[in-house]
């Protein structure tokens, strides 16, 4: 689609100030994509997350909600709602697309509202889906198709960006910047150290806080030891969080039915078969057991794993398959 010239202007903008950013200052790179998804459209909420689909778990390196940034975090994200369905199928979501039913599933953040209008898109790499951008606000019909696409460059930005600084990232980077060897023991070593260096800081200018007598003096310092403190924190969870190295994945997998018993994996391993579920008649008589023994299998089963209904245990088991070497058993 042809953008228009707004649009245009705020994404040369941000390739500006992410292009200007020190290597190492992720931060500045979600900042900026903020500001210029904020230049596009009405923007209440804005957050980078980083992903891992073989345990489900999402951490946000950047949280920002009407005009103050929040504490970042790792959670599991669940096998309904929004985060797993741009997973499965690799596209934006929209919020008008369903009326927000995905979005309203997840985890509230900010003042708590529901939001008006959404848009969230995956971060693509040779791996699927690493990462997320998410935009909300509160005034409906502002997600165009301009912002879906400023959303999707921006998140390319973002990717090559992490994976610019990723401890595990196999480049050859000893040619540009010799002295940083960047096997992923130093680059984890690095981020370490610059963490450490960051807060060392900090604790000093923290103390000078206090020798500052001027009122507003004293809050513009206190509102930028805030912000520095969000830099450190995005850092650490871009550059240490694990999510862009797919041997690290692969080796700290669980698997996805281990708090089952010998029959409800029975029953699963029928209903998530190649030919699809059979039914509860079909299942009970190839166990030999009642119907009504596979209806309190399966409740037990879905309440267990988290799911609403038995459809979704094809999405979970398939995703732990997925981890097995091609031959494997």
């Amino acid at each position: 689609m042809t953008l228009s010239d707004s649009t245009i202007r705020a994404l040369r903008h941000a390739d500006v100030m992410i292009h200007e950013a020190a290597r190492g200052d992720v931060f500045a790179v979600y900042d900026a994509c903020r500001a210029a998804v904020g230049a596009i459209a009405a923007l209440d909420d804005f957050y980078v997350a980083l992903l891992r689909e073989e345990d489900r778990r999402i951490s946000y390196p950047y949280l920002f909600s009407n005009g103050t940034y929040s504490e970042a975090g790792t959670m599991t994200y669940g096998p309904a709602g929004v985060v797993a369905w741009v997973v499965a199928s690799g596209k934006p979501y929209r919020f008008q697309d369903d009326d927000g039913a995905l979005l309203n599933r997840g985890v509230r953040f900010g003042d708590g509202e529901p939001s008006a209008d959404a848009v969230v898109v995956p971060m693509l790499s040779d791996n699927g889906v690493v990462g997320l951008l998410g935009a909300l606000s509160d005034t409906p019909g502002v997600m165009t198709d301009e912002v879906v696409a400023a959303l999707t460059w921006l998140a390319a930005v973002v990717l090559d960006r992490i994976h610019a600084t990723s401890p595990g990232r196999r480049l050859n980077l000893g040619a540009v910047y010799p002295e940083l060897q960047d096997s992923g023991r130093a680059g984890t070593l690095m981020a370490v150290t610059h963490a450490s260096a960051a807060l060392t800081e900090l604790a000093a200018d923290i103390e000078r806080l206090g020798e500052l007598d001027d009122p507003e003096e004293r809050a513009a310092a206190a509102s930028r030891l805030s912000r520095r403190c969000f830099e450190v924190q995005a850092a650490l969870m871009t550059r240490l969080g694990g999510h862009t190295d797919p041997a690290s994945q692969r080796a700290r997998r669980p698997d996805p039915l281990q708090a089952l018993s010998p029959r409800e994996r029975a029953v699963v391993g029928l209903v998530t078969g190649p030919d699809g579920d059979p039914g509860n008649a079909a299942v009970a008589a190839a166990l030999g057991i009642g119907t009504a023994t596979v209806k309190t299998h399966m409740a037990s089963v879905l309440a267990k794993l988290g799911l609403e209904h038995r459809s979704e245990l094809r999405w979970l088991v398939r995703s732990g398959e997925d981890d097995r070497e091609p031959g494997g058993v």
